[in-house]
């Protein structure tokens, strides 16, 4: 039996060729995979930095709502407890001492005066 120098050759290019096709197509498959791969790492750090800037935000609205709360209490709450309830009670005290005071002097002057006169009108 003759060997077939051209079928040896045949088969050797398609095998070459098979191999080459084949390894081009698995790089390629493994470029697309480690491409997947980054673009999961990336979606991964950007889900976290999302949680990190909305952890962020609900720190600060946290803040800003305790600070309010607390200027409110402080400014608002105090002086109208303090300051302004004293004042208030102050004002209160002085109008009703002079009045009392002023009323009492009066009548009690009126009385002694219209005493006077009954006594001597006696």
């Amino acid at each position: 039996m003759a060997f077939n120098s051209s079928n040896w050759n045949n088969t050797s290019n398609f095998n070459n060729s098979f191999n080459s096709n084949f390894n081009s197509n698995l790089n390629n498959a493994l470029n697309n995979l480690n491409n997947n791969l980054n673009a999961l790492s990336n979606l991964s750090n950007n889900l976290n930095n999302l949680n990190n800037n909305l952890n962020n935000l609900s720190n600060n609205l946290s803040n800003i709502s305790n600070n309010s709360f607390n200027n409110f209490n402080n400014s608002n709450f105090s002086n109208f407890g303090g300051s302004n309830f004293n004042n208030s009670n102050n004002f209160n005290n002085s109008n009703f001492n002079s009045n009392f005071n002023s009323n009492f002097n009066n009548n009690f002057s009126n009385n002694f005066a219209n005493s006077n006169n009954f006594n001597r009108n006696f």
